[in-house]
Order: C-alpha cells, then structure tokens, then sequence
C-alpha cells in the first residue's frame, strides 16, 4: 500500500515550484516564453510556480523538455549517478500531492539517477475524473504495470480494464487517462520512455 503523505507533498510542490522558477530565470525565459514552448497557458504557469497548483506527469514531461532539463533535475535537486541505485518506499518523491483534491498521487523513483533512459514512477489513479479534465499526452512510450488494485485506461476510441499483474504498453502520445475502479485505490508503477532521450 502506497504511504500517505500529507506531510511531505507540500515541501515537494515548494521545491517544483522553486526549482521551475530558478531554471526558467536561468534560460532567461519569461513566463509567457515557457508557457508557449511547453504548450501551457502563462497563468498555469505562473500557479506551478508559486506552488498553487501540482503538475502531472505530462506537464512535468512538457516542462523539462521546454527546459532542456531531465525530470529529476525539474522535481528534485539530483544527486551524483549511481549505477546501481536501491530506492526504499520511504525514498520516493511525492510530486502531485492529492491530500487537498481528489487527483492523482505520483512519487518519483531514482531521483538520484541522472541522465535516466527512462521515468519511473508510483501512480494512485483517483475513482473519478471530472468531466472537463483533459487527457494526458506526451513524448514517447510508457508502461503501466497495476501493483494493486483495479483501473482501467481511457483513449478516445476504447477503455482497457486492468488489475493487478496486468501490464499496457502505448505511445504516450495518444490521448490518456486512467482511473481506479473497485473498492480500492489502484497502484500502479508507470514508466515513461522518451525516445530522443535514448540511445
């Protein structure tokens, strides 16, 4: 079962929201430059910056990639690479805090790793989706391997129902989303590839 963590996901959103500000400033970007390149409105922006609004993973993807930044280097200050990294349950780096809005809860994994092939990540999918919230879409492929629980995958033409052992592959561009469904929450470790990353 994934911890709970409403102590530590504001100091995750505060360290976003800084680091985004400190490397937009770094690029000498304005708000409104970044805001074009990663395809997000300026007054979205400006919310992640100040820490009034928790990005998912697309927006985070969107954003290191208008940055010309890793993930890792966006949510957390990475550490020296290891080649061999051990990250406990405890060690995992909330970044999308659900306690104040029924939403996703996403911890990073391997922060410490740099110059990663690819984004792992815990996801909790909510039970419900607001009618209006979009899909997520990004660069690359990702999996979605269910730890536990059941959930089930949106894309415009078709639904795909999974529970836990179950495991889907896709381009990451393709329009997504993803709920729980049963009567618990679902876990699910999520892996995003870039390609231009790779190789």
């Amino acid at each position: 079962m994934i911890r709970k963590q409403e102590s530590g996901a504001p100091a995750a959103l505060s360290t976003i929201a800084e680091r985004l500000a400190a490397l937009r400033k770094l690029n000498g970007l304005t708000l409104e430059e970044l805001a074009q390149r990663a395809s997000l409105t300026k007054s979205y922006l400006s919310k992640l910056e100040r820490g009034l609004s928790s990005p998912t993973i697309g927006t985070v993807l969107k954003l290191a990639e208008a940055l010309d930044v890793t993930v890792d280097q966006l949510i957390a200050k990475p550490q020296r690479g290891n080649e061999i990294l051990l990250v406990k349950a405890a060690d995992r780096v909330p970044f999308s805090p659900s306690a104040e809005r029924q939403g996703y809860t996403y911890e990073a994994i391997a922060t410490e790793r740099v110059d990663k092939a690819m984004q792992p990540f815990v996801m909790v999918p909510p039970f419900t989706l607001a009618q209006d919230q979009p899909m997520a879409s990004h660069a690359g492929e990702e999996l979605i391997f269910v730890v536990s629980g059941e959930m089930e995958v949106l894309f415009d033409d078709r639904t795909v129902r999974m529970r836990a052992g179950d495991s889907l592959y896709f381009n990451a561009s393709i329009p997504h989303r993803s709920r729980s469904i049963g009567k618990t929450l679902a876990q699910a470790l999520v892996v995003v590839s870039d390609r231009k990353r790779v190789g």
